[in-house]
């Protein structure tokens, strides 16, 4: 576990590695809508490496400036809850519309959750900190909008998505932001946990710790 704990990011880009060479492979024989989904997968998981490893401060800047902790380096945001929600997140919200790429709504939900991440990361954070950039913000720009942009054009103009598929995809975007990273963030969180974020991970603000 604590393998995993410290690389599960680096991790995340060898498997998005494997899933590009896979495409670039198997292209033109990948039905169009799970190449989009597949491409939303990589997406996920090199915007988790740019938030917890390279750059990788998100943690100091969530924990620091968000929530402007006096422990930065595990409160509220620790470690262990980081991996735990990052990878249902990645292996389960974002590839289980892999296993139904034709339902729709099923997909289109980490699509706007890639949308919603220009809200958090290009605005929010950025008017937080004062700056035009904060880790996760690369990901969002060349990866989720382009993609997104790209998946909801293919839906529309195959006529695959319905008023329900926007309706309840839409639901349960807004369902899985409220469980995944509102409520686990505080479920999971632990003033006095023994797992703690590298000086790295903290960025600018670990003089707060």
């Amino acid at each position: 576990m604590g393998f995993l704990r410290k690389y599960w990011s680096d991790l995340g880009v060898l498997v998005a590695v494997g899933v590009g060479l896979y495409l670039m492979l198997q292209w033109s024989t990948i039905p169009a809508i799970e190449r989009l989904l597949w491409l939303s997968f990589i997406a996920i998981l090199v915007h988790q490496y740019e938030e917890y490893r390279w750059p990788g401060y998100f943690a100091g800047l969530f924990n620091g400036l968000i929530f402007k902790s006096s422990h930065p380096e595990r409160y509220p945001l620790n470690p262990q809850s980081a991996m735990i929600i990052n990878l249902v997140i990645a292996y389960v919200f974002y590839l289980v519309p892999l296993l139904f790429p034709t339902v729709v709504w099923l997909g289109l939900a980490p699509i706007l959750m890639g949308f919603f991440q220009f809200i958090w990361h290009g605005i929010f954070a950025n008017l937080k900190a004062k700056t035009f950039y904060n880790p996760g913000l690369f990901a969002v720009i060349l990866f989720h909008i382009p993609i997104g942009v790209w998946y909801i054009r293919h839906i529309i103009s195959t006529g695959m998505v319905t008023t329900s598929d926007w309706i309840i995809g839409t639901g349960y975007f807004i369902v899985a932001v409220y469980i995944l990273i509102v409520k686990g963030n505080m479920w999971l969180k632990d003033e006095n946990s023994r797992y703690t974020f590298t000086r790295q991970q903290l960025g600018p603000y670990a003089h707060k710790s």
